[in-house]
């Protein structure tokens, strides 16, 4: 059997011909995005913690804040200036009150064959464009920040083969909901 699409775009941004699930591979980020949930934690280790501050490519980077439109604090409203302020000083593309991060990044950024590193655990829904998307933490998106290289983790796969139609008012997100409900339950164990 062939890779699969996670598996080509992990061996296209590792340089190499072929993965494997379970491999781990260095690859090279094509974009990374961060919202107002965590970016200004990023900002706080890139001025804080690092040596020699730079990054590798400001282009790659996008910013959106909207988990907190209108901001709801002085708090939230001083975290979101600490990022408005970041990206400008640093030539990052900022975006605040388009709409929810996924929804920006996937009409405006996404693209079939990337590898999408975002500080938000639904990033992998870039999948949906063909891209391979998936969420980090502060730490792991400030290394791609300054490097523009993380590692990557080969997933296993799993094959569904669904049969028939769905009934009127059952959707997608129904049927994902339950299998997921029905992998969880039964403690399934893939390989």
């Amino acid at each position: 059997m062939g890779m699969t699409i996670a598996e080509k775009i992990i061996a296209a941004a590792a340089g190499v011909d072929s993965v494997k699930p379970g491999d781990i591979h260095t690859v090279t980020l094509d974009r990374m995005m961060s919202n107002d949930g965590t970016t200004h934690l990023t900002v706080d280790m890139y001025n804080n913690k690092l040596k020699n501050p730079r990054i590798a490519d400001p282009k790659k980077l996008v910013f959106i804040v909207d988990h907190n439109v209108p901001s709801d604090s002085p708090k939230t409203a001083a975290s979101q200036k600490k990022m408005r302020d970041f990206a400008k000083e640093n030539g990052i593309d900022f975006w605040e009150g388009k709409g929810v991060c996924h929804q920006v990044m996937m009409e405006n950024y996404v693209r079939p064959g990337e590898l999408i590193f975002g500080a938000d655990s639904h990033t992998c829904s870039y999948g949906a464009l063909g891209a391979f998307g998936t969420g980090v933490g502060c730490t792991d998106f400030l290394y791609g920040m300054v490097t523009g290289q993380s590692w990557v983790l080969v997933p296993e796969s799993v094959k569904f083969n669904l049969i028939g139609e769905l009934p009127e008012g059952v959707y997608a997100r129904d049927l994902i909901l339950t299998i997921i409900g029905q992998l969880v339950r039964t403690d399934v164990t893939i390989r």
